[in-house]
């Protein structure tokens, strides 16, 4: 119950500063969906029993919240959490450096999920020059902003870990 009372207030706190501060940073600035990489931790250290519901949740605020076709936002959180769900078992590598790649790869997934949809209604071309640098921006920034997410997720969780009585990071 803990685990999904903090990741909510973590959907919720990611989400305002998705659409309250971010849109008025400069275009340089201009970060990816943090909640993509909160898919990725949770995929990675959280019961799926916690991920599903939230991801759920997640993704319906952000199609909400959002101009985008119904459902994108949805698909796109719930893919990388399924997808990424069992990483963790076949590729042996730190916990932290395991979040940072499956991270970056996720904001690729999320704008290739994206390009598709564009493309699926439209027909115009998602992948053009303009798409490409910005796409190449929000990888560069899922780079640089992975560490202080995966600190910032294992700091709030933290006694959750502790509290489910495996002390374990994945409490599993």
């Amino acid at each position: 119950m803990m685990r999904r009372l903090i990741s909510l207030m973590v959907i919720i706190g990611l989400i305002v500063v998705e659409t309250s501060i971010l849109p008025y940073l400069p275009e340089m600035l201009r970060f990816y969906d943090f909640l993509v990489a909160f898919a990725v931790y949770l995929s990675l250290y959280q019961p799926i029993a916690t991920g599903i519901p939230v991801m759920v949740i997640a993704g319906l605020a952000m199609d909400m919240l959002s101009g985008a076709p119904p459902g994108i936002y949805l698909a796109s959180y719930l893919w990388v959490f399924l997808v990424f769900r069992h990483v963790s078992g076949w590729v042996r590598i730190g916990d932290h450096t395991l979040f940072f790649f499956l991270s970056i790869i996720g904001v690729g997934v999320q704008n290739v999920i994206f390009g598709v949809a564009a493309w699926s209604v439209s027909r115009v071309p998602f992948f053009t020059g303009d798409t490409g640098v910005i796409v190449l921006l929000q990888l560069f920034w899922a780079l640089v902003t992975a560490p202080f997410l995966w600190l910032m997720f294992q700091f709030l969780f933290s006694g959750t870990h502790q509290a489910s009585g495996t002390g374990e990071a994945d409490g599993r």
